[in-house]
């Protein structure tokens, strides 16, 4: 009887320990910080700015921050799906704005300065159609 109060003890012990360890050391400033580290990216390397890019789903979301990342220059590219907004870290001294709006127009989806590449925009998935006009 004695063992089996010790197995039980010793393994609610170790249930405790599991569950209010991993509380104790996370981080909870570790938003702040990359917070903080984007602004070093910016203060350092970079220019922030924002746009609007025509889009509807999460499909659009991946294929408009990837063709601003896959310039040489770009840091950080976010494409909010509510707000059809891009924000953008990149270092204006290897890519141009309009470049980035150029990349993002080929890939099928207007910007606010750029009208959408027709032939890219007629090869996307039928989810990411969106009305060109409006």
């Amino acid at each position: 009887m004695k063992t089996n109060t010790k197995i039980f003890l010793a393994a609610s012990i170790g249930l405790l320990i599991g569950y209010f360890i991993p509380n104790f050391f996370s981080n909870k400033n570790s938003k702040i910080v990359n917070e903080v580290k984007s602004e070093k990216i910016v203060e350092l390397m970079g220019t922030e700015t924002s746009f609007g890019v025509k889009g509807n789903c999460k499909m659009c979301k991946k294929t408009i921050e990837t063709s601003a990342l896959n310039l040489d220059g770009v840091h950080k590219a976010e494409w909010n799906v509510q707000s059809k907004q891009i924000n953008l870290v990149y270092d204006d001294q290897l890519v141009e704005l309009m470049t980035i709006h150029n990349a993002i127009a080929s890939s099928g989806y207007a910007t606010d300065l750029v009208d959408l590449n027709k032939e890219a925009y007629d090869n996307l998935p039928l989810c990411c159609k969106y009305d060109p006009e409006n």
